[in-house]
């Protein structure tokens, strides 16, 4: 009895010895005389400066509580002179018995206005990083007192603000359950996010637990639920949905894991899952996705995007897409691709090498598609025809390209022209585009391209090669042109360059050389033999012939090149050979404004299977010129040329009639 009493008395001594203790400190310790101290310390640690300018408040029982406010820690050298981070008002707890037992127990931790900002100096490196110092030793359950670590009673986030570039969390509301080891703790969260300064808000919220375990630095999160929401079309809400199951961090070993997930905006639901390492130093992530099937018209409605017009309405009506995926090193790459747009099916992996330069390299081969479904329908044509506005080019685009790949397609339609079998190779850098080999089956033939596009300089150069080979040019005109002006079978070649910023630059500087080579065809309004019969009645003074133009020249073989200079097609050498007709000529094509000017020789045969005319075999050398459009030609025969050509042939022969009788006088007189 007596030893217990005296326990009891040396007990109570202590505790009187600790109050005694507590309420000095309170009453003669000020906090706010350590600042200085407290300023250097952190100085020493991080290399940042400390701002205390707010008054620190201590309480000592029955928890030793720290309240203080505002506050702000520096950026670290080399960064504006903003702070890193600020805090209006930090309210902290430590419980006071757990201590005599040599354990750290924080209470509740408030913190009300932070203002966290994140951001990287013109080298790249983060304001975050070497937070401490290079070298520091990694955090310890334990303080270096030997007091162990116990628990947190939970952590109060108000008010706050986090911000990285143009991207701003702002309205930030953060409530953690208590932290302890292998216990589970429950978090909870609130916030707006905004993209760009004007841009509209977006509302998050969601909850979730994890389990830490910290001496081995694993977290093991279950049950994620993030719900975010923002004004679509017309004030519609937008509601964003991501879905975690459960997700592995092992911040010792740097991974990650979560066997799935799913995100959901409006009516767009991906799902799939993603694995990690190295997620402290160098981020790498892989794992797959999955997009199920989702109105591309519908999405962009509710997300308030304005639909784009197409010639079919509907286009763009199904969409979905799966495949693997890779992150890390600044690079992204997407493989096993199998994405499905309407009717088309594309295939093949896309690789981004540097997210900085967007440097891209691509191998995806399309099955079909009909490209002319998913362009604007056509204007309605003018009261007045006038011409179109020039189309610019879209150059600044052009000279940031970089990308290199190959594109195959199975079956395609573009502006009308009706392709299969294509394979292209593509090769875009410092402001060249390449495009080569170009090739493709197109109307019972070939084609192969090499087209260049140089946007180096101040005005584009364009390079053009092209070969269409054995092809039905009364087809392709009609799909390509909406021209029936020439048809038959053949080549056709190109060689050319232009210059300029928009479409009626480049063909006013259009240069090169053309040639075309077709035979059995016809060349559509223009009936050159019902032209030449008219015009041999009018210089005969005979009645004009009846009937009605068929409106075509037939012929066996059709051909023509043509030099181009400042966007003006000169001919030198049109033939046309047609059983007892030939014609040759030259002329003009002005490609922008389509105005043509042609004089042709045509030539009338007495045998058609002489196959160049000669004296004797020439029924007519008639004359004509051809003018107008492109669109609209007209043929006029030369009845001025043609009567000079008879009364010469005329002359010709009384010529050889007189010269043949005065030979024969003169043989007679020397007898």
């Amino acid at each position: 009895m007596r030893g217990l009493r005296l326990a009891t008395f040396v007990l109570g001594g202590l505790v009187a010895l600790l109050a005694l203790g507590l309420l000095a400190v309170y009453l003669f310790v000020d906090p706010n005389d350590f600042k200085p101290r407290i300023v250097m310390a952190v100085k020493e640690a991080t290399g940042r400066e400390l701002a205390l300018p707010g008054k620190i408040k201590l309480a000592v029982f029955p928890a030793i509580a720290l309240e203080l406010g505002p506050a702000s820690l520096g950026n670290p050298p080399g960064f504006p002179a903003r702070p890193f981070v600020a805090v209006e008002h930090l309210d902290l707890h430590v419980k006071l018995l757990p201590l005599l037992r040599k354990e750290l127990h924080v209470g509740r931790v408030e913190i009300d206005g932070l203002d966290l900002r994140l951001e990287k100096n013109p080298a790249g490196k983060g304001n975050w990083e070497d937070f401490g110092g290079k070298g520091a030793p990694a955090a310890t359950p334990t303080t270096s007192g030997g007091v162990s670590l116990g628990d947190v009673g939970g952590v109060l986030l108000k008010n706050s603000r986090v911000s990285y570039g143009d991207l701003v969390a702002d309205q930030l509301n953060l409530e953690v359950g208590r932290i302890a080891a292998g216990t589970s703790t429950a978090i909870k969260t609130k916030v707006t996010v905004r993209s760009a300064p004007n841009a509209p808000p977006l509302g998050l919220s969601g909850s979730f637990e994890i389990t830490p375990d910290p001496m081995q630095r694993r977290y093991h999160l279950a049950k994620l639920d993030l719900t975010a929401t923002r004004s679509g079309t017309a004030g519609a809400p937008v509601t964003y949905k991501v879905s975690v199951p459960q997700l592995d961090l092992d911040l010792a070993g740097e991974t990650l894991s979560a066997p799935t997930f799913s995100a959901q905006v409006a009516d767009a639901r991906l799902s799939g899952a993603v694995r990690g390492s190295r997620i402290m130093t160098e981020p790498q992530l892989g794992g797959t996705f999955k997009l199920d099937p989702v109105s591309p018209r519908n999405l962009l409605q509710h997300l308030g995007v304005v639909i784009p017009r197409t010639r079919d309405p509907q286009a763009l009506t199904k969409l979905l897409a799966s495949g693997t995926y890779r992150y890390g090193g600044n690079a992204v790459e997407a493989r096993d691709l199998d994405v499905r747009l309407d009717d088309s099916s594309l295939r093949g992996s896309v690789s981004i090498g540097n997210l900085d330069t967007k440097a891209m390299t691509f191998d995806l081969a399309l099955d079909q598609m009909d490209f002319d479904r998913y362009r604007p329908p056509p204007a309605a044509p003018p009261a007045i025809k006038v011409r179109a506005k020039p189309t610019p080019l879209p150059t600044e685009t052009l000279k940031s390209l970089r990308a290199s790949g190959k594109v195959s397609v199975g079956r395609a339609t573009v502006v009308g022209v009706k392709l299969t079998e294509i394979a292209v190779t593509l090769a875009a850098k410092d402001g060249v585009i390449h495009i080569a080999p170009a090739k493709a089956r197109l109307y019972g033939g070939t084609y192969a391209g090499d087209v260049t596009l140089d946007g180096r300089g101040d005005i584009p150069l364009i390079k053009l090669e092209q070969s269409m080979t054995n092809i039905d040019a009364a087809q392709l005109l009609k799909d390509f042109a909406k021209s029936d002006r020439l048809s038959g079978r053949g080549n056709i070649t190109s060689n050319l360059t232009a210059r300029g910023a928009e479409s009626d630059a480049l063909l006013g500087s259009l240069a090169g050389h053309v040639a075309a080579n077709l035979e059995q065809g016809a060349l559509e309004g223009v009936d050159l033999w019902f032209e030449i019969n008219r015009a041999v009645s009018v210089i005969q003074r005979q009645a004009l012939p009846g009937g009605q133009s068929s409106g075509r020249t037939k012929f066996d073989a059709f051909k023509a090149s043509a030099d181009v200079a400042d966007g003006v097609a000169t001919t030198k050498d049109l033939s046309i050979v047609s059983q007892n007709l030939r014609v040759n000529g030259q002329g003009t094509a002005n490609l922008l404004t389509e105005a043509i000017d042609y004089h042709v020789k045509a030539t009338v045969l007495k045998d058609a299977s002489a196959k160049t005319p000669k004296s004797g075999n020439v029924l007519a050398d008639i004359p004509v010129t051809i003018s107008g459009t492109l669109a609209k030609p007209r043929v006029s025969p030369d009845l001025e040329g043609l009567a000079k050509a008879q009364a010469q042939q005329q002359l010709d022969k009384h010529k050889d009639e007189l010269k043949q009788k005065l030979e024969d006088q003169l043989k007679n007189l020397f007898k």
